[in-house]
């Protein structure tokens, strides 16, 4: 009986980890910071997408939004050059499809919206399942390419940009369309 106490001890931290990372910009350009964090606290394997703007008016939390893997898999957070919000998460280690999905956020329309989504993948066992989709929701254009030879085609997109606080936790529908 002696022994487990010390392992809870030990154990305990572990399990609680968790992981966050995070970025301040500008995004609505009031001349404030906003601040956005990806926040998985410990044992779930999906992070939360908390934004505060910097007027302290609107706060958007969303939980259970975006994979996190293990020790060099976990979501980033990048501000692009145009000053929108790209999160990245990503597969590059279990089994043999990796994948990589891209959310892109921008400030428009008074609301911070879902404007791209991209997602890449590709099989290591069958170097033929090869692919990726790239959505522009706010032109309705995209990119798609499956297979290794396949040029790449344009595609138009229905799926208009959203506000963050209508996240769908699907693919869009012009991407799931590869898959079937």
């Amino acid at each position: 009986m002696r022994w487990i106490i010390p392992f809870l001890l030990v154990a305990s931290p572990a399990m609680a980890e968790g992981f966050s990372t995070q970025v301040t910009a500008d995004f609505n350009a009031d001349g404030i910071a906003d601040h956005v964090a990806l926040v998985d606290f410990g044992g779930q394997g999906q992070a939360d997408l908390l934004l505060k703007l910097g007027d302290g008016l609107q706060t958007i939390w969303l939980q259970n939004l975006i994979w996190v893997g293990g020790v060099g898999q976990q979501p980033s957070l990048t501000v692009t050059p145009h000053g929108s919000l790209q999160m990245m998460s990503h597969n590059s280690s279990i089994g043999r499809n990796r994948w990589e999905q891209i959310h892109t956020l921008a400030w428009r329309d008074d609301a911070m919206r879902v404007v791209g989504y991209t997602y890449r993948w590709y099989d290591t066992l069958n170097l033929d399942d090869i692919g990726s989709c790239d959505l522009n929701l706010l032109t309705g254009k995209g990119e798609v390419s499956v297979g290794q030879e396949s040029e790449t085609r344009l595609i138009p997109v229905s799926t208009p940009a959203f506000a963050v606080q209508d996240w769908l936790f699907e693919m869009p529908p012009e991407c799931e369309a590869l898959f079937n």
